[in-house]
């Protein structure tokens, strides 16, 4: 069975096929049959990535659901209830199809990433072979230059995994890495959901996190009553998780055996005001962990500009970084000779042009 990893791994190495598929134009040959060609290659790529993205999520849900219903009954069972009193079978119709129904959702991410991804792949095809046949038939750039700028300038990102309301283009990896842990993640808490439910538990406690979004802070750390009857507790109306990476989750509490004071207290902080009360060191701190984040969202385009512009002399992206941050002479040297290429195709095009003035 895939792992998390090994399934965002698919996307990353899919992304790099398709790139790769796209610099194969450098050795010159843009003919219509060589483009057709690369197209249907494109097509054979994303069907399998498709098709095995689809199957790893699919498995990894449902262990994930198993994983929660089984955490449920270990909190009942830490919480004094004897295990001969309670059902603990996931064989129910019902849990069949509360997972089947995350797969479904999860896999029509997976078909909405496939479609952006075959698209920006073939166009990045398409404007390739235009941009050279321009430049070299009609501004007169060597045949070979105008590939090599075609070809730099269509692959400088990573290939379109979703298109946000925004109009900004998502990476094919950085959007399943959220819909693959978002899913998981639902998978986990409806597990644990649905067995408290069996056993007739209503109430479920939402973890507290220190270094959390201010969305979460709202809802972390209370108890809630599924079902909405138990009036000291708000109804549990949204459940983790509550947005791509979240790291919430439910546990079943049991209020039978907690002690008079800490109900009291439970319930004090189940009704506080629905709004962000984290710390200012707490607050401070997520936001260096974003913005870590995004120094290395920042490395990965950073290494695809430089692959496109330098496919012979980049490093793998691990290389990359590791010479980007220590500062190395490597890094270095890669830093001036991507300004001397840009610079001579840009020399290279504005002498042509002005010639052909």
């Amino acid at each position: 069975m895939a792992t998390t990893e090994e399934l965002i791994a698919l996307y990353i190495q899919t992304d790099e096929r398709l790139r790769a598929l796209i610099q194969t134009l450098l050795d010159g040959n843009i003919s219509n049959r060589r483009k057709q060609q690369l197209l249907q290659q494109v097509d054979a790529i994303i069907d399998e990535l498709t098709n095995d993205a689809g199957q790893g999520l699919a498995d990894l849900i449902g262990s994930e659901y198993r994983n929660g219903a089984t955490a449920a009954v270990a909190q009942l069972l830490a919480a004094g209830i004897a295990r001969e009193v309670m059902d603990v079978t996931v064989n129910a119709i019902v849990h069949q199809g509360a997972a089947q129904a995350i797969s479904d959702e999860g896999f029509y991410s997976i078909l909405e990433a496939s479609e952006h991804m075959s698209r920006d792949a073939k166009q990045r095809i398409e404007d390739a072979v235009r941009i050279a046949n321009e430049q070299s038939l009609i501004e007169g750039v060597s045949r070979r230059q105008a590939t090599q700028n075609a070809v730099a300038k269509v692959n400088k990102q990573g290939i379109t995994g979703m298109i946000a309301s925004n109009g900004a283009e998502i990476p094919a990896d950085k959007y399943m890495a959220g819909v693959v842990q978002y899913h998981q993640r639902k998978a986990h808490v409806t597990g644990t959901e649905n067995m408290a439910v069996q056993n007739g538990m209503d109430l479920v406690y939402v973890n507290f996190v220190g270094i959390t979004c201010s969305l979460c802070a709202k809802y972390q750390g209370r108890v809630y009553s599924i079902s909405g009857n138990d009036k000291r507790f708000p109804k549990l109306d949204l459940r983790p998780p509550y947005h791509s990476h979240c790291v919430h989750s439910l546990s079943v509490w049991v209020e039978e055996y907690t002690p008079v004071l800490e109900i009291e207290q439970t319930i004090k902080d189940s009704n506080r005001p629905f709004e962000d009360n984290r710390t200012e060191a707490n607050m401070n701190r997520y936001n260096d962990l974003q913005r870590e984040k995004s120094r290395k969202n920042e490395t990965r385009k950073q290494w695809i500009r430089y692959k496109a512009v330098l496919p012979n002399d980049t490093p793998n992206l691990q290389q990359f970084a590791g010479h980007k941050v220590r500062g190395t002479k490597k890094y270095g040297e890669l830093q001036e000779l991507y300004r001397e290429v840009n610079q001579i195709n840009r020399n290279t095009i504005l002498s042509t042009n002005l010639t052909n003035r």
